[in-house]
């Protein structure tokens, strides 16, 4: 981001951003600290940090140790974690939850509740907004300090226009969810695909941290994907479980044969359980119980596990070969299967990856597991409403942030 000349507004917002960086990626800091790692003026810094204190965003929380002989001790300041809140909604066809979360996105409380049968956009967000006012309630939070909230919901999202173009899942077609929320609930609303939000959660809470260049999986009903490149979520749809991964004469949803989702989702389990499994009548398998089969031994659960984490382990080798991240995360339902999905999976990317690039990326599990919708749109509002973080990209911090 380049700054015009004389365009002193702008800068201030950017240091603005910058200042609050600091402070949630620090447990305290001082002016004086937080002026020699941004390297700007000490003016500066006190004349926001001011601003920030009277808002309530930061207060002082006591003295530091002397950096000179004779000095005085600096005053530290830290986030204020006791007014200023936002809520996350991760919004799914069974359960919907929604926590609140202070500045730093510690939960305060948090709902989980079935989704309504009704998937009618009347009924749905009626309901959403029965729970968000219900979560904020029992959170005993003073709705004044609730800042606005983050939503996370599978399909297709303009998370700018804050509108849902498709969602396969409900059914829906050209929703403006986040101002029809906002009507229902006076808050500010930010809405995204579910699986860019587990993303931001993973990159604030998870296995993300710290990591510049990574992609998330998101092995549900569904597989989706998102990146993050130079510390930034990229902010378009990625489809890699409709990649051609196999010459199985098997039709995905979305019309072609041979995607990664026909052997490798939640619902490739489910249907190949149901085919080849015997259980009492009228039952279906879910994952879940696939799992628990699998680890009691059962060999054909074993097996459909082995076959949906070899063809994933396969895709995941096309993905490092391709991009070469620091880091892959596997996350979503699918994934709470733990070593069942992950032992055949890293085999396979082992046998597929190149070997310089097998050794620079790291595949693990995601450490939120089905928190990682949730945290991810506390995340999301922190990030939008809160920290305006878009000011500034990670390259940006970089350059002006010198980190200990």
């Amino acid at each position: 981001m380049r700054l015009r000349a004389g365009d002193p507004e702008m800068a201030r917002e950017i240091n603005r951003a910058l200042i609050l960086h600091l402070f949630r990626n620090s447990e305290s800091i001082s002016r004086i600290e937080i002026a020699r790692r941004l390297n700007i003026s000490k003016v500066t810094v006190s004349t926001i940090i001011n601003d920030l204190l009277v808002n309530g965003y930061v207060s002082e929380v006591g003295e530091g140790s002397t950096v000179e002989k004779g000095g005085r001790r600096p005053v530290m300041l830290s986030l204020n974690t006791s007014n200023t809140f936002v809520v996350g909604v991760d919004l799914g066809t069974t359960n919907t939850v929604a926590a609140v979360g202070n500045i730093r996105g510690d939960i305060t409380k948090k709902i989980r509740v079935p989704t309504n049968s009704d998937h009618s956009v009347e009924k749905i967000l009626g309901q959403v907004s029965r729970v968000i006012n219900n979560v904020i309630n029992q959170s005993r939070v003073d709705r004044n300090k609730i800042f606005g909230l983050g939503i996370a919901v599978a399909g297709q999202v303009e998370k700018d226009e804050g509108v849902i173009i498709f969602s396969p899942h409900f059914n829906w077609h050209n929703v403006h969810i986040a101002s029809l929320i906002k009507d229902k609930t006076g808050l500010k609303t930010i809405a995204d695909n579910c699986t860019r939000v587990m993303t931001l959660g993973e990159v604030w809470f998870g296995e993300g941290k710290n990591v510049s260049n990574l992609i998330f999986i998101n092995v549900g009903c569904g597989i989706g994907s998102a990146l993050v490149i130079d510390g930034k979520i990229y902010n378009h749809h990625s489809e890699f479980g409709h990649i051609f991964i196999t010459k199985k004469k098997l039709r995905c949803a979305c019309g072609k044969y041979g995607c990664l989702e026909v052997v490798s989702s939640g619902e490739s389990i489910e249907r190949q359980a149901n085919q080849l499994m015997s259980g009492q009548a009228n039952e279906c398998f879910t994952v879940k119980m696939v799992a628990e089969r699998a680890v009691n031994g059962d060999p054909i659960a074993k097996e459909i596990f082995s076959e949906a984490g070899r063809y994933l382990g396969r895709g995941i080798s096309i993905l490092a070969n391709s991009l070469n991240p620091e880091k892959i995360i596997i996350g979503g339902g699918v994934a709470l299967s733990r070593d069942l999905l992950l032992t055949p999976v890293l085999k396979e990317f082992k046998k597929n990856t190149m070997e310089v690039v097998k050794e620079r990326t790291q595949v693990c599990l995601s450490s939120l597991g089905m928190e990682a919708g949730m945290r991810g749109a506390i995340a999301m509002a922190l990030n939008d409403i809160v920290f305006d973080y878009d000011l500034v990209n990670r390259q940006s911090i970089r350059k002006w942030v010198k980190l200990l």
